[in-house]
């Protein structure tokens, strides 16, 4: 049974607000980043605490399940307004590779983890901005699901009520995801990774170890 808009915006609008708490984890791990590997990895583990407990992973990952879900229905409704201006392009647009990101990255972390044994820590992510040609694949991949995730944010916010701030402030998209892709692809510091990473994404066509 399809939900109407507004319980399909009000469910939506509560998950993300569960979903934020782990996100907020998430980037600061990411953000740690800038500071070198050992302060990436203190964050993550501090993190994997309360996030790796069993319930609270399978809880997740079905949030994600559901959000995508509902984007999806939520991004249908919008499509089908006769009158859309500039802030529902924005939102349509980050919607739609949010949804995309959200299961694609998640699905490769758990074959990643659960498939292969591997870590998905820091070298997880770095393997794939520092080794060619992946580079040139998930730099903007990566860069742009953090603008994407900004520009939706604050969509949500501008529909609550419309702000002079809201315009600028999707500059900090690409300037965050610049930044974090410039840790993660040893922009800022020396990366060398393990044995067991250079392993792994060997196996991608094209990679040269």
């Amino acid at each position: 049974m399809r939900l109407k808009a507004r319980q399909a915006k009000q469910a939506h609008q509560r998950v993300a607000g569960f979903l934020g708490l782990f996100l907020a984890v998430h980037f600061a791990t990411h953000f740690s980043a800038l500071l070198g590997i050992s302060a990436q990895d203190a964050v993550m583990q501090a993190g994997r605490k309360v996030y790796r407990i069993p319930v609270v992973e399978i809880a997740l990952v079905a949030a994600l399940a559901i959000q995508v879900f509902l984007g999806i229905d939520l991004l249908r409704r919008i499509s089908s307004r006769k009158r859309k201006d500039a802030w529902h392009w924005v939102q349509f647009a980050s919607g739609c590779y949010l949804a995309y990101f959200i299961v694609q990255h998640t699905i490769a972390a758990l074959v990643s983890r659960l498939g292969f044994g591997l870590d998905t820590n820091f070298y997880w992510a770095a393997g794939t901005l520092t080794l060619d040609p992946l580079r040139y694949g998930f730099a903007p991949y990566y860069t742009l699901v953090i603008i994407a995730l900004v520009a939706h944010l604050v969509a949500a916010l501008h529909f609550r009520g419309a702000r002079r701030w809201h315009a600028p402030t999707l500059a900090l998209g690409p300037i965050a995801g610049i930044a974090i892709v410039m840790a993660y692809g040893g922009g800022l510091y020396a990366i060398e990774l393990p044995q067991d990473y250079h392993d792994f994404f060997s196996a991608f066509p094209g990679v040269r170890i």
